[in-house]
C-alpha cells in the first residue's frame, strides 16, 4: 500500500491483500485532513458493511474526510449507506470538491487534546439499598439458571436392555421364473434370467452288438485226373470249386504234373479262398476246375475239407448310438454348468438341473449301424441354457416368510436369518421349482424414544421397575448414571443412551 501527497487530498493506494486493520493503520499516518482511498480490483478489505463502518469511525476519530475510488458495486453501495463519497476514477475524485457528511470537525485540534472531564459522583456518595438488593437478586438468578442448566446437561445415563427372544422357522416352496419381473412372496415367485451358450465335445464307448465273422480258411486235398494221353501240369494257384448250391472256391498250394495217360492222377493241397465255415465241404463235392485246364483234367476231393472257422466280433447297433449320445450329452451339460457359472453376476447361482439342451447343432458318428467295430466315436455340438437365480431374492423371500411367523410385539433380527436351499423339485421350461427352509431370531420390539420418556428424571430403582413392567425382557435392565453421585437420570432425553442387546444384534439408540 502506497501513499501519495499532492496539493489536493492525500491518496492511499491499497494492496489486494490488505485488510481493514491495515487500512486503518495507514489512515492514522496520513498527512492532511482529506484522503482518497483507492481500492484495487479483488481487494476484500472493504466489501462488508462492518469494515466500512469501522473505517468511517476511524476517520471520524482522526477528524478526517475520506472518499473511496472503486468500481466494485458492493463496496460502492455499502459506502453510500455509510455516507462515504465514492468515485469511479482517481482523477474524478481529485477534481471534484466532495464533502463527507460527518458529525465530527474536519480539522485536527491545533493544540494538545484537553482531558475529558471526570464523571461526578452521585450526591450523597452512597449506592441506594434497592440497587444493592437488585444486584443480589440478579446474581442469584444467574447462579440458579447455571445450576439448572448443569442439572439438565451435565448428567448422562446408559440403559442396557436384553429383550426376550424366540426362534422362528418356516419352509417355503419357491418358483424361479424368468417371466416374473418382481418378487411375489405371497405366490412364492422370484425373478430369474436365462444364460445361454454353445459347447462341443467328443465321446466314445465300446460297442455292445456282436456277430460271427469268418476267421480261419478250410484246407484239404484234391485229386486231379488226366483226360488226355499227354502229361498235364497243374500250376500253383489253380482254382477249383464246388458246383452245387453255394459255390465254394479253393486254390492249389503247389504245382503238380499228371502222367501222360488217360486216367493218370496227381494229388494237390488246396485252401479255401474265403475264410469261415463255408470252406468246410464234404467229400467229392469239389468237382470243377476253372479255366482252360478244365478241358484236360477233372478234379475231386476224396476227403472233406476242414479247418474253416468263425469268431465273435463287435458290431455297432442303434442302441449303442443312443447310449453314447445320452452319455455325451450328460457330460456336456455338466461342463456347460461350469461355464455358465463363470458368466454369472455377483450373488447368482444356477441349479444344475436347470441346465438343458436347447438344440443339437451337429451329431457325427464314425461308424454306421451294423458296421463292425470295437469302439464307437461321436462328435457333438449343442446349444444349452440355464436359469440363473439371485441369492438376494431367495433371502428376501425367506425373510418375508419369516416375518409372517414372528407374531405381534416381536421383530425379526435380519442378521440372524439362515436360509437353506433344498433340492430342485422340478424344471418346467425355464421355470425352476425348489424348496427352502429359513430360520431366525425374533426379539421383543423396543421403542428407544419411549424408553427415554419412561425413565427420564427418575431414580434408578424406579426406572428399572418401569422397564420391567412395560417390556418383556430376558434379563434385568441395567441403569448406569454418571457422574456416579448423581441420583436421578437426566431430564434431557438425548443425554440417555439406550443399548438394546440380544443374540445377533447389539444396537444403540
Amino acid at each position: 500500500m502506497a501513499e501519495e501527497r499532492r496539493t489536493g487530498p492525500s491518496v492511499i493506494h491499497l494492496d489486494v491483500d490488505d485488510d481493514i486493520a491495515a487500512v486503518c493503520e495507514r489512515l492514522s499516518r496520513v498527512e492532511g485532513w482529506r484522503v482518497l482511498i483507492v481500492v484495487p480490483r479483488g481487494c476484500r478489505a472493504l466489501t462488508s458493511l462492518l469494515d466500512l463502518k469501522l473505517l468511517a469511525r476511524r476517520a471520524r476519530d482522526l477528524a478526517l474526510e475520506i472518499a473511496l475510488v472503486t468500481a466494485n458495486p458492493t463496496t460502492r453501495s455499502l459506502a453510500r449507506e455509510v455516507g462515504i463519497p465514492v468515485f469511479f476514477s482517481l482523477k474524478r475524485g481529485q477534481r471534484v470538491r466532495w464533502r463527507w457528511k460527518s458529525e465530527l470537525p474536519r480539522q485536527r485540534a491545533l493544540g494538545p487534546a484537553l482531558p475529558r472531564p471526570m464523571a461526578r459522583p452521585a450526591l450523597g456518595g452512597r449506592t441506594r439499598w434497592w440497587e444493592r438488593a437488585l444486584a443480589a437478586f440478579l446474581l442469584l438468578a444467574v447462579v440458579s439458571a447455571l445450576l439448572a442448566g448443569a442439572a439438565l446437561a451435565v448428567p448422562g445415563a446408559t440403559v442396557i436392555l436384553a429383550p426376550a427372544s424366540k426362534e422362528v422357522s418356516t419352509a417355503v416352496q419357491v418358483v424361479a421364473d424368468p417371466e416374473v419381473k418382481e418378487l411375489d412372496h405371497q405366490r412364492g415367485q422370484i425373478p430369474a434370467r436365462v444364460v445361454k451358450l454353445q459347447i462341443e465335445g467328443k465321446g466314445q464307448m465300446p460297442v455292445t452288438g456282436t456277430k460271427d465273422a469268418p476267421d480261419e480258411r478250410a484246407r484239404g486235398t484234391v485229386v486231379f485226373i488226366n483226360m488226355i494221353n499227354q502229361p498235364v501240369t497243374v500250376p500253383e494257384g489253380t482254382v477249383v470249386s464246388t458246383s452245387a448250391g453255394t459255390i465254394v472256391r479253393f486254390t492249389t498250394e503247389e504245382e503238380v504234373t499228371l502222367p501222360g495217360v488217360v486216367g493218370g492222377t496227381a494229388q494237390a493241397e488246396v485252401v479255401a479262398v474265403d475264410p469261415g465255415l463255408s470252406g468246410n465241404v464234404g467229400a467229392n463235392l469239389i468237382n470243377r476246375v476253372e479255366g482252360p485246364l478244365s478241358l484236360h483234367v477233372r478234379v475231386t476231393n476224396p476227403e472233406p475239407t476242414e479247418g474253416g472257422s468263425v469268431k465273435q466280433v463287435g458290431v455297432v447297433t442303434a442302441a449303442d448310438k443312443e447310449r453314447l449320445k445320452a452319455s455325451l450329452l450328460q457330460k456336456l451339460q455338466q461342463e456347460a454348468h461350469a461355464l455358465i457359472e463363470e458368466r454369472l453376476q455377483e450373488g447368482e447361482f444356477v441349479p444344475p438341473e436347470s441346465v438343458v439342451v436347447d438344440e443339437i447343432i451337429s451329431e457325427t458318428y464314425d461308424r454306421f449301424t451294423g458296421e463292425e467295430a470295437e469302439v464307437l466315436n461321436l462328435d457333438l455340438r449343442i446349444r444349452v441354457s440355464g436359469t440363473a437365480i439371485n441369492e438376494r431374492d431367495v433371502k428376501l423371500l425367506a425373510l418375508r416368510a419369516l416375518e409372517a411367523e414372528v407374531g405381534e410385539g416381536f421383530e425379526l433380527v435380519p442378521r440372524s436369518v439362515h436360509v437353506q436351499v433344498g433340492e430342485v423339485a422340478g424344471v418346467e421350461g425355464r421355470k425352476v421349482s425348489f424348496g427352502l427352509r429359513a430360520s431366525g431370531l425374533a426379539v421383543t420390539k423396543v421403542d428407544v424414544d419411549r424408553v427415554r420418556a419412561e425413565v427420564r428424571g427418575q431414580p434408578p430403582e424406579v426406572a428399572r421397575e418401569r422397564l420391567r413392567q412395560r417390556l418383556l425382557l430376558e434379563e434385568e435392565p441395567v441403569v448406569r448414571i454418571w457422574p456416579q453421585w448423581w441420583r436421578r437420570l437426566p431430564w434431557l432425553p438425548f443425554r440417555i443412551d439406550v443399548v438394546v442387546q440380544e443374540q445377533g444384534r447389539n444396537e444403540r439408540g
